[in-house]
């Protein structure tokens, strides 16, 4: 993939996620408001799929650098990252792995850029693998 598809997977990831960061929902249209978002790649990008890396169902727009705000608390806090979606194993495919907004609803991250919101049944039996597999 190329740093084309990474752009315009932010760019989709922006417009998916109404111009909020994903995990704690600040405005990030408004630099003044919060100043700074990135592109965060939940499967890691050294780490990634070649094939899904730069795809917008592995990219989400996070306040911060990978650092700081919500993109350094993904990078700073591994396992809760991965329980709730933003950090996606290499052995795992992003399609196949939900993630969790700020309001605590649960989403698929689909490859054309959209999302869908997973049902209770989903999010039950996700969580009840997730902890089998962990």
């Amino acid at each position: 993939m190329s740093d084309r598809q990474f752009q315009e997977s932010k760019r989709i990831a922006l417009q998916r996620q109404g111009w909020h960061c994903l995990r704690c929902g600040r405005n990030l249209h408004d630099p003044s408001v919060w100043p700074g978002r990135s592109g965060h790649h939940r499967q890691l990008r050294r780490r990634a799929d070649p094939t899904v890396r730069d795809l917008p169902c592995n990219i989400v727009e996070l306040c911060g650098s990978g650092t700081t705000g919500c993109h350094g608390w993904a990078h700073a806090h591994p396992a809760e990252a991965e329980r709730f979606g933003y950090i996606i194993p290499s052995w795992r495919a992003p399609l196949g792995v939900p993630i969790r907004d700020w309001n605590g609803d649960w989403w698929w991250l689909l490859d054309d850029g959209t999302a869908q919101r997973l049902t209770q049944i989903e999010i039950i039996e996700w969580q009840s693998n997730w902890k089998e597999e962990s």
